[in-house]
């Protein structure tokens, strides 16, 4: 009967409906349950000890505690309260024979204990209940101990009652099936957000969150913290990744300043993990076993590295470390096979029993003068070379324990001449050159060390030295175009190498005295040709290729040299005029342009046009510039620098068309506009 009931109980669906706030002696927080008439779970013992159920317990006053399980059955409810049956004896009867006589007592299921279901292969579910019952009592988990349900590898669902407070360490860890967790509504300590579990400090101003366990079934490549959490998350808590099989990514927040021991534990896939900028503490262990990670940069905020942090990481190579790290761990980077070289900063004083252990690859290290405790087996199954300093610890554990030692010196980089302010220390072995550390800058300084820190042969200090920098702004208006010099208080300014063509640059102000104010200096250009110089106001030509209409002609300009823009003649506005002249030069934008070109078919089929000009400055007409023109009889060639005209730019025009020019350029011409394809040309003197 008793089975039928348990299994009956294990059945049983508890319904979770609004909350109330319920206050617990244990807690010191309000906590809220639901109010309902929800169904305890009840189970019965006879003996005290183990529960019909299966369940092992053991009572403390009014209270039991679920210490583990010896049944067989995969989905199981956690019994929110446990009937004990015990025999007693009584009087005789009318014969004398004793009868015996049973007592009753319950026990409210508060806890479960640390371990309890440890290692359990067979669970696949779990359900803690919750709440308020008939008669307005509560009931429920309250506390859940650490490795509770560590490595119930079969483990895939997990419901968490609405009264549960406190769930200790690595309690869900390596539970590699578990996809679904729930938490019973009106919890005011753990949430379930994107399927994961999370503890959160409830009330005004506070909000707080800690990741408590990344549901390990989870296929996904990469985890990002939800933005419902990613301002609040302070806490990766211990084993909370612990065992992923398919994670590659992890982005942490800002916010998060803390990860517990085995956070990420034997994640095999791991790769990529940004640590923030604020962490403080990073866990025992905390990537131990993690073969894919290659590189790691811990933030200055983490002093310590704790035992086995990077225990097995065989792929890593890479571990960037600031000058804040004091202490290297026990078994730190032990089995890190593919560490090469690594380099102790300067600050830390102590490496701890088997730190660099089985570090196969790794060739040289370099330990810190600082370094004063170096614990066993360090080395072991390593054929390192240790760079040290001479009399150091380091060079005393190298002797002592057969390994080969480099010498090194001591580089120290200070903020102040007094030799009072150390920003960092480096052991740089002698002869090489000692790396500056990053520092600061100050506006309106400039940072240089007061000494070589190169090809080191002794012990080295040198200090910071500021020099007030002034701002010399060179200005050229003309080419739109400026650049800043600093220059050191009390030296000389370089001006820019600017250029341009046909010009020689000279500047408005001395640049022979010392610098000792910020101050802007203008160019000025001067042409090479005509002496004629180009003021900070000057207006510089049109860009290559951009339209200028004058009159009835239009142009484009060929050449934006400002010491000789040009432009090519391209046709007309109105072609219906009987008349075209084109001038030496023509005015834009106040710039002047020589006319220099006539374009390919520029005036081509013009049917109205029966004289032309063409003015000095004119060097090429291109072809069939005035190809077909059939009304077009006088032509004035008053350039005497026209070089080409090219094919067919005067073909079948009038039959009796005439070219006036210059006598000294009549033989000139002619033999250009035979070559162009006209057959005889009538040449006539201007």
């Amino acid at each position: 009967m008793r089975r039928r009931i348990w299994a009956a109980a294990l059945a049983a669906a508890v319904t979770l409906t609004s909350a109330v706030t319920i206050p617990y002696e244990q807690a010191q927080f309000v906590m809220a349950a639901p109010q309902s008439t929800a169904t305890e779970v009840s189970d019965t013992s006879t003996d005290g000890r183990t529960t019909a159920g299966g369940f092992t317990f053991r009572i403390t006053g009014k209270e039991a505690t679920i210490t583990g399980y010896n049944g067989g059955m995969k989905e199981l409810a956690i019994p929110t309260k446990i009937s004990v049956t015990r025999s007693t004896s009584s009087g005789g009867n009318a014969g004398g024979a004793q009868q015996p006589d049973t007592t009753t007592t319950d026990y409210d299921v508060t806890a479960i204990a640390e371990n309890a279901f440890s290692g359990n292969l067979g669970i696949q579910k779990v359900t803690m209940s919750g709440g308020t019952n008939k008669d307005g009592k509560v009931f429920g988990i309250r506390t859940i101990g650490d490795r509770a349900f560590f490595a119930c590898h079969d483990l895939t669902t997990v419901e968490i009652a609405s009264t549960t407070n406190s769930i200790g360490k690595y309690v869900f860890a390596d539970c590699v099936a578990l996809n679904s967790m729930k938490v019973g509504d009106g919890n005011q300590r753990y949430k379930i957000i994107d399927n994961a579990l999370y503890y959160y400090t409830a009330g005004a101003g506070t909000g707080l969150y800690t990741l408590v366990q990344y549901p390990l079934a989870n296929t996904a490549a990469e985890y990002k913290v939800p933005d419902a959490v990613s301002f609040t998350l302070t806490e990766i808590a211990e084993g909370a990744f612990w065992g992923s099989p398919t994670l590659e990514t992890i982005t942490i927040p800002e916010t998060v300043k803390k990860i517990g021991d085995h956070a990420f534990a034997e994640s095999k896939k791991l790769k990529n993990v940004l640590l923030p900028v604020g962490l403080t503490e990073l866990g025992a262990e905390a990537f131990r076993g993690d073969s894919a990670l290659e590189e790691i940069a811990l933030p200055a905020g983490v002093t310590t590295i704790n035992p086995g942090t990077f225990q097995g990481c065989e792929k890593l190579k890479k571990v960037d470390m600031t000058n804040d790290m004091k202490i290297i761990g026990n078994r730190a980077f032990q089995g890190c096979k593919s560490l090469f070289d690594f380099v102790v900063p300067g600050n830390v004083t102590t490496i701890g029993d088997q730190a660099f252990a089985n570090c196969e690859a790794l060739h040289q290290i370099t330990i810190p003068m600082r370094t004063t405790s170096i614990g066993s087996g360090v080395f072991t199954g390593t054929k390192v070379t240790v760079l040290c300093h001479n009399g150091s610890q380091a060079a005393t554990y190298a002797s002592a324990n057969g390994l080969t030692a480099e010498r090194t010196y001591t580089v120290s980089f200070y903020t102040n001449s007094t030799y009072t302010n150390l920003i960092s220390t480096q052991e740089v072995v002698e002869g090489k050159d000692a790396a500056p550390p990053n520092v600061d800058g100050r506006p309106g300084y400039r940072m240089s060390w007061s000494g070589s820190y190169t090809a080191i042969k002794q012990d080295t200090r040198v200090h910071q030295v500021w020099d007030k920098l002034f701002n010399v702004t060179f200005v050229d208006n003309f080419n739109n175009r400026s650049e800043v010099m600093q220059v050191d208080e009390g030296k000389y300014v370089t001006p820019p190498a600017w250029a341009m063509a046909g010009y020689t640059l000279s500047w408005d102000k001395d640049l022979t005295d010392i610098v000792t104010e910020d101050f802007t200096v203008h160019a000025i250009w001067r042409n090479k040709a005509s002496g004629a110089t180009i003021g900070a106001d000057a207006t510089r030509p049109a860009e290559k290729g951009a339209d200028i209409t004058k009159g009835n002609n239009l142009y484009k300009v060929s050449s934006s040299n400002p010491g000789n823009p040009t432009v090519k003649f391209v046709g007309l506005v109105n072609a219906n005029v009987s008349s075209v002249s084109i001038p030496e030069t023509v005015s834009a934008g106040g710039v002047r342009y020589r006319v220099t070109l006539i374009t390919n078919n520029a005036l081509k089929g013009n049917k109205s046009i029966t004289s032309v000009v063409i003015n000095k400055n004119m060097k090429s007409i291109s072809a069939k510039a005035f190809y077909n023109c059939k009304k077009l009889k006088k032509i004035k060639l008053k350039s005497k620098t026209i070089t080409k005209i090219n094919n067919k730019a005067f073909s079948k025009i009038h039959a009796n068309a005439k070219f006036y020019t210059y006598n000294s350029q009549l033989d000139r011409y002619r033999a250009l506009l035979k070559s162009s394809g006209v057959k005889k040309p009538s040449m006539k003197r201007l």
